[in-house]
């Protein structure tokens, strides 16, 4: 039986990747029993592809961010501009916005630069942050905890112990396809353990398809092998009832109704 009520709190809609199918695309999402899906901003020309998307489908919201590998190249004014696109009326969350140390010529005091505002601006909209957060853990922790604002960690992947704290701070994850791959074991150990209430569901599509599409760009109806996954680590709970709680999560995380 097909999963109903599917919310999808991280995607890029907007990529070229999607093309001239992207309005055929979207309503197949929405057919297939997606209710909801926030696209994300990375940059300012993308958070303004988000706002103009959600103004267009009555199931798509934005968000919007400048995230941690467009710090470096941010216009002057950046913040401003986000604050003004962050008042539209769709806007949900600022976001996609956080920490990236993966690269050897990361800097991280540039991107702490871009992060850091818009925690604050966050907190002084009164929106949640979605968080980018690549071996980042402990300056992202540390910058929650010097400005708590509510916030989803997306595409989580950070392991076990890291989870655990973010958990203890009330932090949402956002689980999506990388729970369906092989190398997934902390990831599931972390989903069968964690309050169910602070699970959002997300596919960071196009780049991230679950394993059985993999190759494929992703799309938001293959959060159904995720709520599966998802059901079958915990066993307390059926393939509905994750996407209903998650649901019922991102209504209240996001303080909108699908």
């Amino acid at each position: 039986m097909a999963i109903t009520h599917l919310t999808d709190l991280h995607t890029h809609y907007d990529e070229s990747v999607y093309g001239s199918r992207r309005k055929q695309i979207l309503l197949e999402q929405h057919a297939a029993g997606v209710c909801g899906i926030v696209n994300s901003g990375s940059d300012i020309p993308s958070s303004r592809r988000s706002v103009e998307l959600a103004s267009k489908y009555d199931f798509i919201w934005a968000s919007v961010g400048v995230f941690p590998l467009s710090a470096y190249t941010v216009p002057g004014g950046w913040l401003d501009a986000i604050r003004k696109l962050a008042q539209q009326p769709r806007v949900v969350a600022i976001g996609e916005i956080g920490l990236d140390y993966r690269l050897p010529e990361t800097d991280a005091e540039k991107q702490k630069a871009v992060f850091h505002p818009q925690l604050e601006l966050a907190r002084e909209l009164g929106l949640p942050v979605i968080i980018h957060d690549c071996l980042a853990d402990e300056d992202v922790l540390a910058a929650l905890q010097n400005c708590p604002v509510p916030a989803m960690i997306h595409r989580f992947f950070s392991g076990l112990a890291y989870g655990r704290k973010f958990v203890e701070m009330g932090v949402h994850l956002g689980i999506g396809p990388a729970i369906t791959y092989p190398d997934a074991g902390e990831l599931i150990a972390l989903v069968k353990e964690m309050p169910i209430e602070l699970l959002l569901l997300e596919t960071d599509c196009p780049f991230l398809p679950t394993l059985r599409f993999e190759g494929k760009p992703a799309t938001s109806d293959m959060l159904e092998d995720v709520v599966r996954t998802i059901a079958l680590a915990r066993g307390d709970i059926t393939p509905q009832e994750v996407a209903e709680v998650a649901k019922q999560n991102a209504e209240r995380f996001l303080s909108i109704q699908f």
